[in-house]
């Protein structure tokens, strides 16, 4: 083999293993920038590209290496991620979710049987995640399928609000006796004592997730005006990586309601 051979091969892997994990619009951003000349810093990499951390440090020194060729390093980007597209498909489901205080003749799925399909499905070797803004026990019969997660052995763990509200209402749902509660996470106030967990996100796995407007609340699911996507596919995963790297740089910790 070549010493060239050998380079570009070496500048591959590089690539795979930067854009292992990364969205493809973070990568689609990164490159229209770099066809379009814009200079990309340490400075300006995450505004641009939503890129950061090693990631970003490693995307720079790529680029900004005087012995490579900035040229074939774009080409070699596209390359690599038409090839992943390739390889993942571009296979994601998604429909329509919706709560609302009538009936109406639309086809879309009202977001509490939705829901209680999705806890349904879990299997004993998946998680379920909840991410909400606010919890109650009179969502009863999600709360009542959570339970029988929990006890056929599907790993559960809830991201909320840190409010007394919350906490008073998780007591009512898993109480101390409870053979399987759910790890409970909430936010800490790292950088902005100002900032809460008002998303609302459910994910099975990796294989499907439900983000709605929808709190888990008996309003929420039933009476409110609320809308929400059902999507399958590979871009699950997405949302379960960052929702873990949350968790691993400590903007959300394990607490519990009962201490």
């Amino acid at each position: 083999m070549t010493a060239d051979y050998l380079k570009t091969s070496e500048i591959s892997q590089k690539i795979f293993g930067i854009i292992e994990d990364l969205p493809d619009d973070a990568i689609e951003r990164f490159l229209d920038a770099s066809f379009s000349e814009t200079e990309i810093t340490k400075y300006n990499i995450g505004e641009i590209t939503g890129i950061s951390g090693e990631r970003s440090n490693s995307l720079i020194a790529l680029f900004t290496d005087p012995s490579l060729d900035k040229n074939i390093i774009k080409s070699m980007f596209v390359a690599s991620l038409e090839s992943r597209k390739k390889f993942m498909g571009n296979d994601n489901q998604i429909e329509i979710v919706w709560t609302g205080p009538v009936e109406i003749e639309s086809g879309v799925r009202n977001t509490k049987p939705v829901i209680e399909e999705m806890l349904k499905s879990a299997r004993p070797s998946e998680k379920i995640t909840f991410v909400d803004y606010s919890v109650t026990a009179k969502a009863e019969s999600i709360i009542n399928e959570l339970h029988m997660c929990l006890e056929r052995g599907v790993k559960v763990d809830m991201i909320v609000d840190d409010n007394e509200k919350n906490w008073i209402e998780l007591r009512k749902c898993f109480s101390e006796k409870s053979l399987a509660p759910p790890k409970i996470y909430t936010r800490k106030q790292k950088k902005s004592k100002y900032y809460k967990v008002h998303a609302k996100v459910i994910l099975i796995e990796d294989r499907e997730m439900l983000v709605s407007s929808a709190n888990l609340t008996h309003l929420g699911t039933l009476i409110n005006f609320e809308l929400g996507l059902l999507v399958k596919g590979p871009v699950v995963k997405r949302m379960r990586i960052l929702i873990n790297k949350m968790i691993s740089d400590k903007y959300f910790t394990e607490d519990d309601p009962h201490a």
